[in-house]
C-alpha cells in the first residue's frame, strides 16, 4: 500500500480545493475536530497510482488547502461511462470489448490488454502495472468549505459543510447537509439530503436529488437529465428552473417566487 498524509498547519475550518480524476473521496465533517486531516491511499506500492500520490501538488495559502492529484490512468477525454447495479464500465481510446459464449475478447489501438486489480493478465500469467483506485480520506472541522473537481470518483460527505462546489463528469456524490451548494454534473448522480443556503445546479444527462431545500435562492439548469427537489416551509425567495429535454419535479415550492423556462422538457412544481 502507498499512503501519504497531507499536513495542514492551521487550526479550525479550512477551504479544501481537491482535484482527483477517479477513485473514491470520503469527507467527514467533525464538529469536535480542531485540525483538518487529508490522507491519500492506494493498494499498489508502485506503478502509476503510487506515483500519482507521490506527485500530488499540495499548497496551503492561509486557510485554503489545494490538493491536486495527477491523472494516474491518463486522459479520459472522449470516454463513455455506463453505470449498472452500483458498478461502472468506462470505454475510451477506441478499444472494444465483446462477450461471446462466456468468453471476453478485448481489442484496442495498442493490441488490447486485460487488467485485474491493477495487474496485467497475460497468456502466461500476471505482469505489469495499471492504475489502482486512489482514495482520499478527508476529515474537516465544522464550517469548512470544499471544492471538488473529478471525472469519475465516487464522493461521500458525512456531516455539515458550510459550502460545497462540485464539478464532475460521470461521478457520483452523496452528501448529508450543505449550506451553499454549487453543482455542475454531466452523466453523474448527485444526492444531497439537505441544503440550507443558495442552490445553483447545472445538470446535463445526470441526476440531482435534494431531500430538503430550505435556502433563499435556487437556480436549476437541466439538459436531458432528471431533477427532484423537495422544498421546505423555511425556503424563501426565488426558484428558477430552466429545462431542455429534461424532467424536473419540485415539491413544497408553491410559496416561492417561481420562474420557469421549458424547451421540450417537463417541469412539475407543486
Amino acid at each position: 500500500m502507498t499512503e501519504r498524509t497531507i499536513p495542514v498547519d492551521v487550526f479550525g475550518p479550512i477551504t479544501l480545493d481537491l482535484l482527483m480524476f477517479a477513485g473514491g473521496i470520503r469527507v467527514v465533517v467533525d464538529p469536535m475536530l480542531k485540525q483538518a486531516r487529508v490522507v491519500l491511499k492506494t493498494e499498489a506500492t508502485s506503478g502509476p497510482s503510487a506515483d500519482a500520490i507521490r506527485d500530488t501538488a499540495v499548497s496551503l495559502n492561509g486557510r485554503k488547502l489545494r490538493v491536486h492529484v495527477p491523472d494516474a490512468a491518463g486522459s479520459v477525454s472522449g470516454s463513455t461511462t455506463v453505470r449498472m447495479g452500483g458498478s461502472t464500465m468506462t470505454f475510451s481510446g477506441g478499444s472494444g470489448v465483446q462477450v461471446v459464449g462466456g468468453n471476453v475478447y478485448v481489442s484496442g489501438n495498442s493490441g488490447g490488454k486485460v487488467f485485474i486489480n491493477g495487474r496485467e493478465v497475460t497468456a502466461t500469467g500476471a505482469a505489469g502495472d495499471a492504475a489502482t483506485p486512489i482514495t482520499a480520506e478527508v476529515r474537516l472541522p465544522a464550517k469548512s468549505v470544499v471544492l471538488i473537481t473529478t471525472h469519475t470518483a465516487d464522493t461521500v460527505i458525512t456531516g455539515t459543510l458550510a459550502r460545497l462546489e462540485y464539478i464532475a463528469t460521470s461521478g457520483s456524490l452523496v452528501a448529508d447537509r450543505v449550506g451553499d451548494l454549487d453543482v455542475s454534473a454531466t452523466s453523474g448522480s448527485v444526492i444531497v439530503n439537505e441544503v440550507t443556503g443558495p442552490l445553483d445546479a447545472n445538470i446535463t444527462s445526470g441526476n440531482l436529488g435534494i431531500g430538503a431545500y430550505s435556502g433563499h435562492d435556487a437556480r436549476l439548469n437541466l439538459t436531458s437529465g432528471n431533477v427532484q427537489v423537495a422544498a421546505t416551509a423555511q425556503a424563501t425567495g426565488r426558484l428558477a428552473v430552466n429545462a431542455t429535454s429534461g424532467c424536473a419535479r419540485i415539491t413544497g415550492a408553491s410559496h416561492l417566487n417561481v420562474r420557469r423556462r421549458v424547451t421540450s422538457g417537463y417541469v412539475q412544481i407543486s
